[in-house]
């Protein structure tokens, strides 16, 4: 296995630049801005919008009347599809997948926050760091997902997605290893649904250190975890960070909320923000980060974390462009002996896609 010839891949951008089929989005929303801009910054020419059939009102999209699939193949035929949403729902993970049985289908990789497109010459220009990361992962199923995340980012061909799937039940069994009486901390703890996936295979006795800065997901997280008989939780309503702090924050009372500035138009707040660290006051056995977008760093606000009890830590590397080896590779400075994974769970396009480190004694 090698990362070299994925530079013979033919790039989806320039795929589509050179097509003579209509190309159409299926999906509306922030992914569909943003392809849309690639689009236009490209010179592609992007012929329609349709939608489920169950969303279809009559609406309009950044110009285009939306429509239903049948009305959108009846008037253009010879189509592109362009998926322009997230989902990792089985029923419309299926319906996208049928859809290829009937036209050429893609699902356009554009970074969840930060700039720039995940394409050949981004890959070319860092290749040495993704071979760093590659050459250190452990096995070979986290060597072929690296690998096909990467052909999926640069092609938007789905069926890379599908080769590498692998599920959370073989990771929790194989890699994580959850037991009774363990210390767990969530960075980006939304509602509350890892935590108590992370109890459906320890138990409920362990001791738990959760940390979401969206003021109405945390009154969720306080609901739901009080009612699962968790030895210990302790929450806090804080943005896992470097330092002290105070951020600007964009709040959509959902799994993207975030401190970023890509989500125009959303009401701004000031939340606060600290290191881990310094709520942590216990052993912590397993660390889960999903801090949409700054997930470095929560990563550098549990060096003391890491230094004293050497977790086994998962991280989503899909948020920006660069997490696929920045991330990887901060945590191997801060672990010097590990064993190191990647796994990519059915998702619609790349996202849960983590990395998991473990020290190696």
């Amino acid at each position: 296995m090698s990362l070299e010839n994925i530079r013979e891949e033919t790039e989806l951008w320039e795929k589509l630049k050179n097509t003579e089929k209509a190309i159409v989005l299926y999906g509306m929303g922030d992914g569909a801005d943003k392809i849309l801009n690639v689009c236009e910054q490209k010179g592609i020419e992007v012929r329609g919008v349709f939608a489920s059939d169950e969303f279809v009102r009559g609406q309009t999209f950044r110009g285009y009347t939306v429509k239903t699939y049948a009305d959108i193949k009846e008037e253009l035929s010879d189509l592109i599809i362009l998926v322009s949403f997230a989902s990792k729902l089985d029923s419309v993970m299926k319906k996208i997948y049928n859809l290829c049985e009937y036209d050429e289908l893609y699902a356009p990789d554009v970074p969840v926050f930060g700039d720039g497109l995940f394409d050949k010459a981004f890959f070319t220009e860092n290749i040495d760091n993704f071979k760093t990361v590659y050459s250190a992962l452990s096995d070979d199923t986290s060597k072929i997902a690296y690998e096909n995340v990467i052909r999926y980012k640069i092609t938007g061909n789905l069926k890379y997605l599908r080769e590498c799937e692998t599920t959370t039940d073989e990771c929790y069994k194989n890699i994580i290893m959850p037991k009774s009486g363990s210390g767990y901390a969530d960075i980006g703890a939304y509602n509350g649904d890892t935590i108590r996936e992370y109890i459906s295979y320890a138990g409920s006795n362990v001791n738990v250190y959760a940390f979401e800065p969206d003021e109405k997901n945390f009154a969720k997280l306080e609901k739901n975890v009080s009612g699962l008989g968790i030895k210990s939780a302790n929450l806090f309503n804080i943005a896992a960070w470097d330092k002290e702090e105070e951020l600007a924050f964009y709040s959509r009372s959902g799994r993207n909320s975030a401190h970023t500035t890509n989500h125009s138009g959303l009401r701004e707040t000031k939340i606060r923000a600290d290191r881990p660290d310094k709520y942590i006051d216990s052993r912590i056995d397993y660390v889960n980060i999903d801090a949409e977008g700054s997930d470095m760093q929560a990563i550098k606000g549990l060096s003391g974390t890491v230094d004293k009890y050497k977790p086994v830590i998962s991280c989503a590397v899909y948020h920006r462009n660069e997490d696929m080896f920045a991330l990887p590779m901060l945590l191997m400075q801060m672990y010097g002996k590990y064993k190191l994974y990647l796994r990519h769970f059915p998702y619609i396009p790349a996202w849960d896609t983590n990395i998991y480190i473990k020290y190696d004694e």
